[in-house]
């Protein structure tokens, strides 16, 4: 009788492929595949101590160690996740960095977003200060020549809460709770506040038909909306800036994937087959103008959290402002266009000389990030200026 050879070559495959994986680990000669995105912490290193051996840590050390190092970890995890997007609609969760919620239709958010939407304000208290404050400082820069404008930028889950599986809000709905921003915004206009009410006017548009306010794939507002968001902000700033912005010049719209911001979430899915989930969406081309020289643009100070970069990059696209700082979360300095990192303690800048070159200091600030208060920028220069 003729023995089959095939149980012999799948016991060969099986155990070859362990043996791979394992050599791998220690002896990492084969490419791990695409980087995964997001935030990956380093396991401690592994402590040969008797005691903590007796005990269990050890073993869970080690177990630690080979999880992050496992042979083809990239690959697996891709695949992990792949299954679990592709036949269950669901985003393995992630013990560190942003969680990724999966909606209908590839409609991806942020799980911090759809906490603060539902969650009641702990920072009430605290408006009316934080709102003086910002008074006091637009009128001292005022005073300087030098106009404040914060853009608060909106929330994805506020502006389409019906793509978010109604599981997340736990029978509790966003228009149902005030957010910090909504118990801020009518102080703010008493107090003469001058602001961009990013949430007011992305549910105007929203109302009005306007379609890819957000990329279905990323947490930001999109290239299209922002550039509308930018010539709104243009025409507030200008009648106040010693050199006004230039009118932008967009030259096409092509459609095509989304990218960089548009699809940050979808990127921290890890897929391995993302294409199918990258849904088109409008990018304005902006031709950078040649009508004003560099010398006569406005030099703008950026304080901002993310969703500023997105405004900054379109403004040096068209060529609209001169090289400035962005105050990233006012903690990084960094030296734009570019984003190049600088090594500046905030603590010591004499901010009455750093002023004086600016022509309005702009602060984009995420609607439910208002309890940040500015990250200490608005208290910061508060104290710092006579």
């Amino acid at each position: 009788m003729t023995r089959r050879p095939w149980p012999t070559l799948l016991v060969t495959l099986f155990t070859g492929t362990l043996a791979l994986v394992g050599l791998q680990a220690v002896w990492p000669f084969l490419p791990q595949g695409e980087k995964l995105r997001g935030v990956s912490a380093e396991p401690p290193p592994v402590k040969w101590d008797w005691t903590e051996f007796k005990a269990g840590k050890t073993a869970r050390e080690i177990e630690a160690w080979y999880n992050v190092r496992v042979g083809l970890r990239n690959c697996w995890v891709m695949l992990d996740n792949q299954v679990s997007y592709t036949f269950f609609g669901e985003v393995n969760p992630r013990s560190e960095g942003s969680r990724v919620i999966a909606g209908e239709h590839d409609w991806f958010f942020e799980y911090q977003y759809i906490e603060t939407a539902v969650t009641p304000s702990l920072w009430r208290a605290a408006v009316p200060t934080v709102v003086q404050r910002l008074k006091s400082v637009q009128e001292k820069l005022a005073r300087r020549g030098i106009p404040l404008l914060v853009v608060v930028a909106p929330s994805k889950v506020e502006v389409y809460p019906e793509h978010v599986p109604a599981a997340y809000f736990g029978n509790r709905k966003p228009a149902d709770n005030l957010s910090d921003f909504e118990l801020a915004r009518p102080l703010m206009q008493a107090a003469g506040i001058n602001y961009y009410d990013g949430p007011a006017r992305y549910a105007v548009w929203k109302a009005a038909g306007e379609r890819n306010l957000f990329a279905r794939a990323g947490t930001h507002w999109s290239y299209q909306s922002s550039l509308r968001v930018l010539s709104e902000i243009r025409e507030r700033l200008n009648p106040a800036m010693r050199h006004p912005l230039p009118e932008f010049i967009v030259t096409s719209t092509p459609v095509g994937p989304p990218r960089v911001t548009d699809r940050d979430l979808l990127d921290l899915t890890n897929l391995l087959v993302t294409a199918p989930y990258a849904h088109s969406l409008p990018y304005p081309v902006l031709k950078p103008q040649q009508a004003v020289p560099t010398d006569q643009l406005p030099r703008i100070l950026w304080v901002h959290d993310s969703f500023g970069w997105v405004l900054i990059d379109q403004l040096y696209a068209a060529h609209a402002m001169q090289p400035s700082e962005s105050l990233y979360y006012f903690n990084t300095v960094y030296r734009i266009p570019g984003g190049v990192k600088q090594d500046t303690d905030l603590k010591k800048i004499d901010w009455e000389a750093r002023l004086k070159s600016y022509d309005a200091v702009v602060i984009v600030w995420t609607e439910i990030a208002f309890d940040f208060d500015s990250w200490g920028f608005i208290e910061t220069l508060d104290r710092a200026l006579p």
